[in-house]
């Protein structure tokens, strides 16, 4: 309807400056012709002056309106002219005067046609593009917009899982985080409402297995829960995030509950140290990658928690460390289907401090090392969470690119390697061990 209406204004419109258009040539045309009569009655078209003076209203007209007013314009002085001269010879009529002016008026409309065309083209170009720049206008905020979804569709990924993580331990590590307690509880539930946009949720602690009675930390208007929830009771028996998704499968006719999902905080012996159970949360975010990578990241807040029980207190702090992310990028493996993968490295002791500050050097945020050092050669593994075979592969030819730079030789020339597809915790713990304690053994 609105396009007719537009449609219409601008006919009439059109309609108006033609009428305009014509009234103004004959006005023009007149005014010029009568103004020669007033002041040169005797040759009001001035025939025997060196210059036609009459030729400005064809001119002007031509310039303003193009071609056609021009044409009109002479053809009526030129009539003019002849009713004047009033001679039926044709031989006595001045040619040469009436084809000055009709050239000259013929040449400027056609100058002025040409210049109108082409800024009619010009004109068409700008209103493309400007119609075309509205558009891409409309899309860029759409996407800005729309950025925090897109995000949530790609959760889970290696690339935005390995950052979720690399802050994770960040945050945890800042704020001192070692024990479960309303502090750490309120943290952890604030990175997992970041990741998962969870609106309405608590965090509840573990003991014996049971599910506490007062929420540790909480978003939105929680309030309580049954302690008989199928949801949380299923959650804690088998150590694993239950929703309503998979439990509707199995319990159609009798789930009573309020939660849309119950996810524990197990460590990497499943051990459950808390529970975050969840009443609301987008429904573009209930889908299984924001899912997984909740479950993820709850398994690692729990090891935060408990990591001081997981390894021998006797090892090196580097070496703590390193079988503790082990242990859990086993348990991720097995579970979830994470990759991850140990690098192992035996160099003489000369060259051992090149090599432990380039692999320093080129370390990523969760990559972890550590060494051991005998009398002859040292032992390091490089433990890479969330990597393949292609992306240790990669390392590798970046690590052997910087030591032929650095040292001038290669990799293989300096080192023997060793390298471990992590697939669950015991066996990485196993053979982190055994390759470092490798050349202890042989002695």
């Amino acid at each position: 309807m609105s396009s007719e209406l537009s449609e219409r204004a601008e006919e009439s419109s059109t309609q108006v400056s033609s009428w305009f258009k014509w009234s103004e040539t004959a006005l023009i045309t007149l005014a010029t012709i009568s103004f020669g009569y007033w002041t040169r009655p005797e040759d009001p078209f001035y025939l025997n002056e060196p210059i036609p003076w009459l030729i400005i209203a064809p001119l002007l007209t031509g310039l303003r309106y193009g071609f056609f007013a021009a044409l009109l314009a002479s053809v009526f002085v030129l009539l003019a002219a002849a009713k004047e001269l009033g001679t039926n010879d044709l031989y006595e009529f001045p040619w040469s005067w009436a084809a000055g002016i009709l050239s000259l008026s013929l040449l400027a409309g056609e100058f002025r046609d040409y210049w109108g065309r082409k800024l009619d083209r010009a004109q068409a170009v700008a209103n493309y593009k400007g119609r075309r720049l509205d558009e891409f206008t409309r899309y860029f905020y759409l996407l800005k917009v729309s950025h925090d979804r897109l995000e949530q569709q790609l959760a889970g990924s290696s690339g935005s899982l390995r950052e979720s993580l690399r802050r994770l331990y960040g945050e945890l590590s800042f704020a001192g985080a070692g024990e479960l307690n309303d502090e750490s509880a309120g943290l952890m539930l604030g990175l997992l409402a970041r990741y998962g946009q969870l609106q309405t949720a608590a965090i509840y602690g573990v003991e014996k297995g049971e599910c506490g009675s007062k929420p540790l930390a909480s978003i939105g208007d929680f309030g309580s829960v049954q302690a008989d929830d199928p949801l949380i009771l299923h959650a804690l028996e088998q150590s694993t995030l239950v929703s309503v998704q998979t439990e509707l499968r199995n319990y159609a006719g009798d789930l009573n509950t309020d939660l849309l999902l119950a996810l524990p905080l197990a460590d990497s012996s499943d051990e459950v140290v808390a529970v975050c159970l969840v009443k609301a949360m987008p429904f573009f975010s209930f889908q299984s990658r924001v899912l997984r990578l909740l479950a993820i990241l709850a398994g690692h807040m729990a090891d935060v928690l408990t990591q001081n029980r997981v390894v021998d207190s006797k090892d090196a702090p580097e070496l703590r460390a390193l079988l503790f992310q082990a242990e859990r990028a086993g348990h991720d493996a097995s579970r979830f289907n994470m990759p991850a993968v140990a690098f192992g490295l035996e160099v003489d002791n000369q060259n051992a401090t090149h090599f432990l500050a380039r692999i320093e050097y080129l370390r990523r945020g969760l990559d972890l090392f550590a060494f051991n050092q005998d009398g002859q050669s040292t032992r390091i593994v490089l433990l890479m969470p969330l990597t393949d075979e292609l992306g240790l592969a990669g390392y590798i030819a970046r690590l052997d690119e910087d030591l032929t730079h650095q040292i001038g030789a290669s990799l293989h020339d300096l080192a023997r390697t060793e390298t471990l597809v992590i697939e669950d915790s015991e066996t990485s713990l196993k053979w982190i061990r055994s390759f470092l304690s490798k050349g202890q053994r042989d002695e």
